[in-house]
């Protein structure tokens, strides 16, 4: 067989070490490619002394067109991008190094070019050449800023969902939607909204829809039909089912811009878009229907507290005139003895039902924390001796005292405490068993107990005695009478002047009251008046009856200019203001910014909006906590001194 003909390069020459001959033709064909830079001594420019044949693969330029040109003639007089400002400053310093740059082909088209360079130092240790060993990495590179592109946008997703899931109205829901989703998918977003009869267009709102006209898109159509995406044959629009939600369907419609096609990755972002959407948009429907049925239950419960409030107050007209002819029958005329124990009994219940208006005035004031007290020293013993005389011909109260009874606290109020113990204790004690009061004045605080040998109060009961219209279970079988809500008010009472209230009690033998007060009020003796600017009425306000429930009176305003007619009038401890700062007027915003500087008042502003000019204390984004808002309150209001009772 004949010899196969070698060619020069697989030739090994004579005279030439073999080792060394066949390393050169390794490196010759090896996929990397390899360069050799001779520095030129004159100018200190690089100048190509070697290349393999991946260099031509690469970059397309062959040996007699490389051999002895400068890096810069492969540059094609591009400006250095941070790759090769990386570069020269390793030549510069003499030190290896290994980065990406940007290259170019003979044919001007550019690649990312993975370059690890070394350099070559002669005996005196002046470096004399470079060693370059690159690899086109352009597919890594796209590859990888593509990862990283699904990475932001799958991370956008997730933040999509939160701001979605967070959104209870629905323009707010669909301007987010929209914002959010042309993000992600870099292309127009509209959201469609379709009636039972067909009829539908684009919307930013739920309520939208009254002067929607038949739609005739096929697309929307289709995806409605099919619960899914649709894409046009050009790949530029697409449309998917988002959601039913009463009789209204939903859809949203992308379109692609710069004549970009829309990817399968776009559309697999857009059924998770769609699914954000239907989810969000049932919860703006579920959360409208909350508002109304709670809006219902608010006012129904404020017409409640009205109608109590005015009953209690419109008794005790006519219970006075009872009590005051009642003393003056036997001014008039000849009364026997069973005549004036009518009389006295006639006289005690007007008094006891005076009693309940009392108690049932102030527990209305008390929800809506309008009672404040009128501090004055108070003799505990002298007012209860004085109960002792109201309760004279009903039983005998035994009366200790031991030290200085005097605390500073509201007469009436504490009145309404102790009367409402010592009734308890008579009205719960067998036939006309006396009731103890025992007043202990310690140094900084009295204790008063109060003791029966009545019935007593069911362990099971004692945890929640106090609460509102809680009563003990063997009361209630023995048919003894009574609201229920006279301990829950003595509690509120004892608390508004800084003590507390303790019950001790076994069933069948009797319970001990024992009420503890300071020398002096430390509890909350002044209540923070907020002024709350909120589009509802006051009977509807969520806002206020749950600030009210935190301890706070409040004023509501259902618009700017009674806002500012009530800050005028009436000193308020801050203002919240629920409406965007948009649909405020300059010139309102002007007066507040003056009402504000004027009174020292604080301002919380519950928004998504920009608030700048209106200049808050504190900003609150919707959806409000309860929570935030209180403690944003609590960390910026200083009350004022309240006056009145």
């Amino acid at each position: 067989m004949a010899a196969q003909k070698r060619t020069h390069s697989d030739t090994v020459r004579p005279g030439l070490d073999l080792e060394r001959d066949l390393m050169m033709r390794a490196i010759n064909v090896a996929g990397d490619v390899i360069l050799v830079y001779r520095v030129d001594p004159s100018d200190g420019d690089l100048r190509v002394a070697y290349m393999n044949d991946a260099y031509t693969r690469q970059t397309g330029y062959s040996r007699d067109e490389a051999i002895g040109r400068p890096v810069k003639f492969f540059r094609q007089n591009m400006p250095d991008d941070q790759g090769m400002r990386e570069v020269r400053a390793a030549l510069a310093a003499g030190r290896p190094l290994h980065v990406q740059i940007v290259s170019y082909r003979k044919d001007g088209t550019s690649f990312w070019n993975d370059v690890t360079l070394y350099p070559v130092a002669d005996d005196d240790q002046h470096i004399t050449h470079w060693i370059s060993v690159e690899r086109d990495v352009t597919t890594l590179v796209e590859y990888e800023a593509a990862m990283e592109d699904e990475h932001r946008r799958l991370f956008s997703l997730t933040q999509t969902a939160r701001s979605l899931f967070a959104s209870l109205d629905s323009r707010s829901l669909i301007d987010t939607f929209r914002k959010s989703a042309e993000e992600i998918l870099h292309a127009r977003i509209e959201v469609y909204g379709i009636s039972s009869d067909g009829r539908g267009r684009a919307i930013d709102d739920f309520d939208a829809l009254d002067d929607a006209k038949t739609i005739v898109d096929p697309l929307i159509e289709h995806a409605l039909r099919t619960r899914g995406h649709v894409v046009d044959d050009r790949h530029v629009r697409a449309a998917v089912a988002a959601g039913k939600h009463g009789s209204t369907s939903y859809a949203v419609v992308v379109q692609a811009r710069n004549g970009r096609q829309l990817r399968e990755t776009d559309l697999f972002a857009l059924d998770l878009l769609a699914e954000y959407f239907s989810v969000a948009a049932h919860n703006v429907s579920l959360y409208r229907e909350l508002e109304v049925r709670r809006s219902v239950v608010l006012e129904l419960n404020q017409t409640k507290t009205d109608l109590i409030a005015m009953l209690a107050h419109d008794f005790r007209t006519p219970l006075t005139s009872i009590v005051g002819f009642a003393d003056l029958v036997g001014e008039v005329g000849d009364v026997n003895d069973d005549q004036r124990e009518f009389i006295a009994t006639i006289k005690r219940t007007a008094l006891q039902l005076n009693e309940l208006a009392v108690d049932t005035l102030t527990l209305s004031r008390l929800e809506r924390n309008e009672v404040s007290l009128q501090r004055e020293t108070v003799d505990l013993a002298v007012l209860v001796r004085d109960l002792a005389y109201d309760f004279a011909d009903r039983s005998v109260l035994d009366i200790s005292v031991n030290g200085d009874a005097t605390v500073i606290g509201d007469v009436p109020r504490l009145r309404q405490v102790f009367y409402n113990l010592v009734e308890n204790g008579i009205k719960y004690s067998p036939g006309s068993t006396a009731v103890s009061v025992e007043i202990d004045g310690q140094t900084d605080h009295v204790v008063v107990r109060v003791q029966d040998r009545g019935i007593g109060i069911p362990a099971g009961d004692l945890q929640r005695i106090f609460e509102r219209f809680q009563r003990g279970s063997n009361a209630r079988k023995l048919g003894i009478g009574g609201t229920g809500f006279g301990l829950f008010l003595s509690k509120q009472l004892v608390a508004l002047h800084g003590g507390t209230i303790e019950v001790e009690s076994r069933e069948g033998k009797g319970s001990t009251f024992t009420v503890t007060l300071p020398r002096r009020v430390t509890g909350r003796g002044d209540v923070a008046l907020i002024a709350l600017l909120d589009p509802v009425s006051d009977a509807n306000s969520v806002l206020a009856h749950s600030l009210r429930d935190a301890g706070y009176r409040v004023s509501v305003a259902v618009d700017a200019a009674e806002l500012l007619a009530m800050i005028e009038d009436l000193a308020h401890d801050a203002i919240v203001i629920n409406v965007d700062p948009s649909a405020l007027s300059t010139q309102n915003v002007g007066r507040l910014r003056a009402l504000r500087a004027e009174h020292n008042v604080p301002l919380i502003v519950l928004t998504n909006e920009d608030s700048r000019r209106l200049v808050p204390s504190a900003v609150i984004e919707r959806p409000v906590l309860i929570g935030d808002l209180v403690a944003a309150l609590a960390s910026l209001v200083v009350p004022h001194t309240a006056t009145g009772s």
